[in-house]
Parts: structure tokens; C-alpha cells; sequence
């Protein structure tokens, strides 16, 4: 039987928390059945239970079977029959019982007892914490009020792609930059940021660190909510490109695909990463490497269905090497084209390989800058050629078709334009002039014609493909034979040559088309070869482009508009074409999903394509009615065989490397376009303002920070000794205290109690991991308290 006494005879060792629950337990009242009082062999008196209702001191030991002190045992210092041997008298249990309850000692256990963690000094203590905490918290308080304004100026600026700095942020300056100047513009309706940009010395929110960590933060936020979508999605699949910055820098873009299950619909979306620096490694394992630590960071690599490359230079040569590593990882990424990019701009990039054909278009992407660069060359093609230029952005996606049939269709016009402008100088500047006399040199080659008229032919065929990939993607069948159509038609054009020879020397003949330029060969059998090559090279491209497309026949499975004609007859080969992602679908589950919703008349009425299937099944809690069906909607909608997310994100690139902010890091130059790009993300998430603030302030007072951001709690934590019941010794005679009994707490920052000295001590208790002090307080009592290290540092920073 456990000797409880001698536990209790322990307490002053214990601690706080220990010491509280020993006395939340409560004294031991056992019956004491064998506590008794005899004479011979006649038993005269025994313990009887209602003492212990008599006395609330009085506790009792089964073991020993003798009566204790209970506050006596757990606070006196004096050694007499209560605390130590026991008392088991019982014909004078009465008198002893009055006779202890009268002694100092006794009363002093019973103080200790009943005001137990409550002393004077306690309660002074916390109270001053609580006052401080009171104080910090209203602090906290302001101080998230002026962060959310710095949050909103982060935002916007980054929303709307304009440079934060100025080139002259003093303050004398005019123009202090765009975030400074609009924190100020704020400041004249919010007095309390007014007034903090007046008064604040440690921390105004002006800097340049500051601003780039709060747009750290904001994109921090961004990512966090794309990978918690990511994270809910089964499948996703990477779209990577390749620009070279202004700064001649290749910039990798990484864009993640797949599905997003909101409360009442489902819908793609394209989530846009961010650009990284790629020019120190642009081989094929860099960049697999890469593209893998993208996908792990996002913890989706075990979720990739499909990889696309789309117009990726960086890989042009090494394509086939990126895509098989990345599928030695994931077997089940399919490497696929983007069937919705427009296929002349894939061709006229991809003819870039040849020099001549790499100026040609380099110097039509030219010509259409050129007239955008102001209102009054705008207004002068207006006036002359009555159609103004197509604007493309400064992108290998801008439409060069359209460019080349402008060009040839008012060829002369522009010439005129040109001649015009050289004719009246006085109105234009130097490089102005320059650039237009050596674009009218460029149109009046005979060169230059035969190019526009070759790709022009070329484009007239694959702008009519283009359009049946985006309309019809779902009908691979007939997807499949327009393209075989529309190769056939490229190839036939190498039998076409004379008679498109006729025409270009007609042109030339109209146009007054010469080239000065000599060659070691006839100029038509020079002309013939690169035909050729041209059309091989749109041939190999074409081929590479789309030989693997009938794998995708499995779309067909999802093609709402044939669900009648399936409901009749199901394709079993479609379905067998989705061997690939066998480890993802149960196939005869499958095959049940399709026939019923091919069935359904008011499916086959409601839904016209895979997106309003999906959204179908999930507002009519429906998806797992058909589990297999919605997984397959899920990875068709996944693949980008249907949308060209690049095309938004790399206009975003060329814009932001112009700013100021091309300065900084490369962290931060990949924050800001994710804000840009993701602004409808950056909407949706302010909707819950408050929600959203709090996010953005808890990643940015991670960093280092001499401003209080957050909310404290009152906490017990540091060692104290309490009032001593009586003194043995000079030590605990002078210092009113037990050295014997101690009471732990959990925040030795109640020490910033206006009363309490700190000295430093090499006596600590051994429970203590840091530094410990010893405080004195008013009344010369003192406190022993565990220091952590931000303790430390915070009060020397004080």
C-alpha cells in the first residue's frame, strides 16, 4: 500500500503545477479500521469517521494507521507528532487535536494553505503583466491597423503592375515613388496612419526591405492558397516556358493545371508559379530537375497526368530529354502540345532555326512595335493605309499570321507611309527616321516578298486547322483527319512551286520589287531550296505536333454532344485508349458511369461539354453517384489539349522586368507577377478581408521586426518562492522567505513589473534550461526566475 504521507512530506520539492494538484486532490481521509484503543483483550475505543468532518485539517494514513496535519505536513518546517511519527492516541484525541490547532506553526500551514498561489507578491506581479499585456496587445492593435494600409498599397501596385521605388525617396524629394507616395495619399483620410508616418522612428513601412517582404508575403499567401487547391485535386499537369527577359536572362515559367472543387461548382484553373532564372544550366536535366523540384515543392509529382512545353527554346533541342526523365518518375505524364495555342505561332517559332526566315520575323514582330510606340505614327498609318497594324504583345505568342497577311495585303501603303515620313522630317526624330527608312529598305526586297507570300500560304491552312483543334478537340476523329488533310495540303505545295513562282515575279513586277544582293546560283534555284526547306521544316513540326494525338481518342468518351449516338453503341476502343492511367480507374465501374449518364436525357439537355458535365454532377451532389465518370471529367479537363494559359502569363514578364523593381532579387521578381497574374485569386481572397490581412501579417512578422505585430497572453511560467511559514536560519530570517518551497511558472516576463529588480545569479534549479535571476522586490523579498534567451535580448534592447 502506497505510504501517501511520505509523498505529501515531499510537496515543497514539487512542482507548481504538482504542487496545485496535490492540493486540488485534498487531504486522505482513509477509515483507519485498525486504529484502536484496548485494554486486554477488550477493544475500547476505535477511529471514528465524522473526526474528519470535525477537523478539515485532519488526514489519516492507512499505512501506519496513524492521524496527520495536512497543511502541517505540506508547510511547516517543525518536526512534532503531526508531521512526523503520527499521532494514535485516542483517548486524548480531543485535547491534542485543540491543543495543535492553537500552536503558531498550525495556523501559519493553515495561511499557507488556504492563500495557496495567491500571495501578495503573485498577485501583484501578474496583474502588473496583465497591465503590460493590456498595453502591448492595444499596441499590437494600431500597429495591424497601419500594416493592413501597407498591405493594400503592396497590392494594388503589384495588381496593376507599377514600380514601387523612386528613383529619389528622400524626404525632400517630389516624387518619392509610387508606394511611398501612395501611403501618404492615404495618410489625408486616416489620421492614425498620418500621424504613424509622422511619429514612428523604428518602424515607418517605407523602406525598400519592407516593401519586398510584404510582397513576399502577399505572394506567400497566393501559393498557399494554390497549393491548398492543388493538394484537394486528383490530377494536375505542368505547362513550362521559356522568354528572355530584357535583361537577355532566360526566365522559366512554370504553370500548374487541374481541377478545383469549389462548394457549388468544379472548374480549371491554371495556377501561375512564378518565373525562375534558368541561364546558368538550360540543358535538359536542369531543367527536368527543375520542373520535378516544382512539382515536389507543391506535393503533386504522384498527381502529374500531362507535361507540355509549348514553344519552349530552352528545350528546343533537348525536348524528348526533359520529358523522358520527367516520366521515368511519373510513367503517367503524357508529354502533350497545347492544341489551343494558335498553330502558325508554334510554326513561325519553330522557323527560327533557319537565319533567314529568323530575321524575316524578327523584323515583322518589329514592324508592329514600331507603329505602337506612339499616338502620331498610329494616326499616320490610319490616315494612309486606313487599318492599323495588328497589336501584338511583345511575345513569341503574338499573331504573326495576321501580321504577315497586313503586311502583304498593304505592302505598297507602308512603303508610302515610309517615303512619307522621309519627305517630312522635321516632325519626327533621328531614331524614328532611321527605323523607318531602313523598313521601307526591307519592303522594297523582292526577298521579303517572296517570304510573306510563302508563309502566307502556309497560314491560310493551318489558321483554318487552328480553329477545328479549338472547336472540336473533343472529336479526335475528325481532329485527327483535318489534320492529315492539312499536312497533305502543306506537302502537295513542294509540287506547286512554279506556279507560286509565277505569282511572287508577278508581285515583284507590280510592287517594283528588286534585290541588290549577288549569289553564287540562279536566284530562283536559290529561292526553290528554301521553299523547300520551309515546308519541311512546317512539316516536321506538324509531325512532331500531333503524331500522338489519336491517344488522346479517350476524350471522345466525354463528348457531350455524341452522348445520344453512345447511349446506342459504346466504343469499347475509346475506352481501351485510356490504358495509360489504368492505375487511376476502376474500367467496368467506368464503363457503368458512362452508360448512365449517356442515358440521361436531362444530362444530354443540360451539359454541352466536359466542364458543364463536371459542374452538372457537383451541383446536384452527384459525383459520387458516379465516381469513375467524374474522375475521368476530372483528368480529361486536366490535360491542356484545350487552353493556352501561357499566353497571359509571358506578356506579364517583359512589363515587369521594365520596372525599377528588376533591382532586386529574383524572389522578388517572382512575387510580383504572381500577384499580377493571380489577380483574380488576389480578389477572391479579399473578399475575407480580415481573413486575408491575418494571413499576410503572420508570414510577415516572421521576418526580423523592431515593431510589436503580435497579441501576448498571460501565462504563469517562472519560479517563485513564497512566504515562508517559519525561519530556521539567518538566510530565511532576513529574507522573510523559504528557500525550501518554490512555485513554478511559464513566463518569466512578468519581471517587467515596475517593482522588480533583476540581478543575474549562478544558482538556478535544475528543472531550468536558460539563463535564471534572481528579482528583489520592494520589500526585499526575492523571486528566483527562468530567463529564456529572447528575454535576454529583448531586455538589452531595452
Amino acid at each position: 500500500m502506497e505510504n501517501v504521507i511520505s509523498n505529501l512530506k515531499k510537496f515543497s520539492k514539487l512542482d507548481f503545477q504538482s504542487q496545485l494538484a496535490v492540493i486540488n486532490n485534498g487531504r486522505p481521509m482513509p477509515e483507519l479500521e485498525d486504529l484502536l484503543q484496548t485494554k486486554g483483550q477488550k477493544i475500547t475505543r476505535s477511529f471514528q469517521m465524522e473526526w474528519y468532518q470535525r477537523k478539515d485539517w485532519l488526514c489519516g494514513c492507512a499505512t501506519k494507521n496513524r492521524l496527520y496535519c495536512f497543511p502541517c505536513l505540506l508547510f511547516s518546517t517543525t518536526d512534532n507528532v503531526w508531521t512526523n511519527a503520527g499521532f494514535c492516541d485516542l483517548k486524548n484525541l480531543p485535547r491534542s487535536l485543540n491543543k495543535h490547532e492553537k500552536s503558531t506553526t498550525h495556523i501559519q500551514s493553515q495561511i499557507a494553505l488556504k492563500t495557496f498561489g495567491a500571495s501578495r507578491i503573485n498577485l501583484a506581479l501578474i496583474e502588473q503583466r496583465r497591465l503590460n499585456i493590456s498595453i502591448h496587445n492595444a499596441k499590437v492593435k494600431e500597429n495591424r491597423e497601419v500594416l493592413k494600409d501597407l498591405i493594400n498599397a503592396t497590392c494594388f501596385l503589384a495588381k496593376q503592375e507599377l514600380a514601387f521605388c523612386g528613383n529619389d525617396e528622400s524626404a525632400s524629394s517630389s516624387n518619392r515613388g509610387n508606394f511611398v507616395e501612395l501611403l501618404h495619399a492615404f495618410a489625408e483620410k486616416d489620421e492614425k496612419l498620418a500621424r504613424h508616418l509622422e511619429t514612428s522612428t523604428v518602424f515607418s513601412g517605407l523602406s525598400n526591405r519592407i516593401q519586398n517582404d510584404l510582397i513576399e508575403a502577399v505572394g506567400d499567401v497566393i501559393r498557399n492558397d494554390i497549393k491548398a487547391e492543388i493538394h484537394a485535386a486528383p490530377f494536375v499537369a505542368v505547362e513550362v516556358d521559356e522568354t528572355t527577359d530584357v535583361t537577355n536572362k532566360a526566365q522559366v515559367s512554370v504553370i500548374l493545371r487541374y481541377v478545383a472543387k469549389s462548394e457549388v461548382t468544379c472548374e480549371v484553373r491554371e495556377a501561375f508559379l512564378g518565373f525562375d532564372d534558368v541561364s546558368d544550366d538550360r540543358q535538359a536535366p536542369a531543367i527536368a530537375d527543375y520542373v520535378l523540384g516544382v512539382l515536389r515543392k507543391y506535393n503533386c509529382v504522384e498527381k502529374l497526368v500531362a507535361q507540355t512545353y509549348d514553344g519552349a527554346s530552352v528545350m528546343a533541342s533537348d525536348l524528348n530529354g526533359v520529358q523522358a526523365k520527367i516520366k521515368e518518375k511519373v510513367p503517367e505524364a503524357r508529354f502533350t502540345h497545347c492544341y489551343a495555342h494558335k498553330l502558325n505561332l508554334v510554326l513561325s517559332h519553330s522557323a527560327k532555326c533557319m537565319p533567314e526566315c529568323k530575321t524575316f520575323f524578327k523584323t515583322v514582330e518589329g514592324l508592329a512595335m514600331f507603329f505602337k510606340k506612339s499616338t502620331k505614327l498610329a494616326h499616320l498609318l490610319d490616315d494612309v493605309v486606313k487599318r492599323r497594324s495588328p497589336r501584338a504583345a511583345p511575345t513569341r505568342w503574338s499573331s504573326n499570321s495576321r501580321l504577315v497577311q497586313t503586311i502583304s495585303m498593304y505592302q505598297s501603303d507602308l512603303s508610302a507611309v515610309f517615303r512619307l515620313m522621309s519627305e517630312h522630317p522635321d516632325g519626327w526624330d533621328t531614331n524614328t527616321l532611321m527605323m523607318a527608312a531602313g523598313y521601307d529598305l526591307w519592303l522594297s526586297k523582292a526577298s521579303t516578298c517572296f517570304f510573306i507570300m510563302a508563309y502566307e500560304g502556309i497560314f491560310n491552312e493551318t489558321d483554318a486547322l487552328c480553329r477545328v483543334l479549338q472547336n472540336k478537340v473533343m472529336d479526335i476523329g475528325f481532329c485527327c483527319a483535318r489534320i492529315r488533310g492539312t499536312m497533305g495540303v502543306v506537302e502537295r505545295q513542294r509540287q506547286e512551286f512554279d506556279s507560286f513562282y509565277d505569282r511572287f515575279e508577278q508581285k515583284c513586277i507590280t510592287l517594283g520589287l528588286t534585290d541588290n544582293a549577288q549569289s553564287k546560283q540562279p536566284i530562283r534555284d536559290e529561292r526553290k531550296i528554301m521553299f523547300y526547306n520551309i515546308l519541311d521544316n512546317v512539316s516536321v513540326q506538324m509531325k512532331a505536333r500531333f503524331d500522338n494525338f489519336s491517344e488522346l481518342t479517350f476524350l471522345g468518351l466525354v463528348d457531350c454532344t455524341k452522348f445520344y449516338e453512345m447511349s446506342q453503341h459504346f466504343d469499347d476502343t475509346k475506352l481501351q485508349s485510356l490504358s495509360k492511367y489504368a492505375r487511376y480507374f476502376d474500367f467496368v465501374r467506368l464503363k457503368a458511369d458512362l452508360i448512365g449518364l449517356y442515358s440521361s436525357q436531362m444530362v444530354r439537355n443540360e451539359c454541352k461539354s466536359p466542364g458543364q458535365l463536371l459542374s452538372f454532377l457537383a451541383q446536384n451532389d452527384l459525383m459520387q453517384t458516379v465516381p469513375e465518370a467524374t474522375k475521368l471529367l476530372q483528368l480529361v479537363l486536366t490535360i491542356p489539349a484545350t487552353t493556352a494559359s501561357v499566353e497571359r502569363s509571358f506578356s506579364a514578364l517583359k512589363r515587369l522586368k521594365t520596372y525599377s523593381r528588376n533591382r532586386t532579387d529574383q524572389g522578388q521578381l517572382s512575387s510580383l507577377p504572381i500577384i499580377s497574374i493571380e489577380m483574380e485569386r488576389l480578389l477572391k481572397l479579399k473578399e475575407n478581408k480580415e481573413d486575408f490581412y491575418n494571413k499576410v501579417t503572420d508570414i510577415f512578422v516572421q521576418k526580423e521586426r523592431r515593431m510589436d505585430f503580435v497579441n501576448k497572453q498571460v501565462k504563469m511560467s517562472s519560479y517563485m518562492e513564497c512566504p515562508v511559514i517559519k525561519q530556521e536560519n539567518e538566510e530565511t530570517a532576513s529574507s522573510g522567505m523559504c528557500p525550501d518551497f518554490t512555485v513554478k511558472y511559464e513566463d518569466a516576463a512578468v519581471l517587467e513589473s515596475t517593482t522588480v529588480q533583476v540581478e543575474e545569479t549562478s544558482e538556478r534549479p535544475e528543472e531550468m534550461g536558460n539563463s535564471c535571476g534572481r528579482a528583489y522586490t520592494s520589500d526585499q523579498n526575492f523571486i528566483e526566475v527562468e530567463l529564456s534567451e529572447e528575454d535576454i535580448a529583448e531586455d538589452e534592447a531595452k
